[in-house]
């Protein structure tokens, strides 16, 4: 199926063409075609492949001549009749080149509007990058959506850490300083754990998450396909006093640009020692080294996915600064 966008016109050398191609089950269809920047790994093909949905879309949006070029994606997964995108993922939204204007981009939306309505889909549940990974493609995306009459249902504030040649000493609040200073006198040290074994891996998070109190948002069989299918992309650091795990972190690259502090989490008898500090000093320094602008810390809520100020205020402690992380929704009539 495909539907052809009007071309519109902006200045006599801008006049295009583009067509929207729609594929079922087929996201390696992405691979016959040619897109000018690296996909964030959630909406790469064998991540949504491994997002376990027996029904998803792939949208294009490619040039009418060739159809050799994609200037947008866009991953649409269906369960019980509602369109979510990502279906087991941190987000998923779309993509899209900068050489498209909004009104193309609402032409494109109509497009899918209306493919979704005629296969019986009532709504439409869009979860975008948290809007510091790509500032102007969010607001471009948000603003594209609000004018098609989707709903902003949720903006969560989304912490992160710019990654500069500057130390990461410099941007810590001093009360943090000094629980790092604790942490190299006692002579615990930052690692990368290479091959990790998973159930280890599970097993310590999730002895810290029943202490706080709280649920773990994926299953080992989850954590597992992670580090085996993916292991460029989720690696695991930690922080040591000899031999024993004070605090360890799943992370992942979510682009060339991003490292995502994905899932913290400390042995608790080193709480004194705040070691989560050192953790993440060194995964700055990581970030420095592989050439990552910036260190994705997350959201801060509790169990109830509500605002929990102090784990926000710990990671501005850190030098983090705030981004917002938004989920759109529309009712398709």
């Amino acid at each position: 199926m495909q539907f052809s966008i009007p071309q519109h016109k902006v200045t006599p050398s801008l006049l295009r063409n583009y067509t929207a191609l729609v594929v079922q089950n087929n996201p390696d269809i992405l691979h016959r075609f040619h897109i000018r920047w690296p996909l964030w790994l959630f909406n790469t093909p064998l991540h949504v492949k491994h997002q376990t949905a027996s029904e998803v879309y792939t949208f294009i949006l490619t040039d009418t001549a060739t159809q050799t070029e994609a200037f947008g994606i866009f991953h649409l997964f269906i369960q019980q009749q509602a369109g979510i995108s990502p279906s087991q993922a941190s987000f998923g939204s779309f993509e899209i080149a900068e050489r498209i204007s909004h009104t193309e981009f609402s032409e494109w939306l109509t497009g899918i509007e209306g493919f979704a309505k005629e296969r019986g889909i009532n709504s439409l549940r869009i979860k975008h990058y948290p809007t510091g990974y790509n500032p102007s493609r969010s607001t471009f995306v948000r603003r594209g959506l609000l004018r098609r009459g989707f709903e902003l249902t949720q903006s969560i504030e989304n912490q992160f850490i710019p990654v500069t040649q500057t130390n990461f000493d410099e941007g810590l609040h001093a009360s943090e300083r000094r629980r790092l200073r604790k942490c190299l006198r006692a002579g615990f040290r930052f690692e990368e754990w290479l091959n990790p074994p998973a159930r280890e891996v599970y097993t310590f998070i999730q002895h810290n998450r029943q202490l706080l109190g709280y649920s773990l948002s994926f299953s080992f069989e989850q954590l597992q396909m992670w580090l085996s299918v993916f292991s460029q992309h989720f690696r695991v650091f930690c922080v040591k006093d000899g031999d024993t795990l004070a605090s360890l972190s799943v992370t992942v690259r979510v682009g060339e640009s991003v490292l995502y502090n994905f899932c913290p989490a400390d042995n608790l008898t080193y709480r004194t020692f705040s070691p989560a500090v050192l953790l993440n000093k060194g995964l700055y320094g990581e970030c420095q080294q592989k050439g990552i602008s910036l260190l994705d810390l997350g959201i801060s809520v509790n169990e109830a996915g509500e605002l929990k100020p102090s784990l926000k205020r710990f990671k501005e402690n850190l030098g983090a600064k705030n981004c917002d992380k938004y989920v759109f929704y529309k009712t398709l009539l």
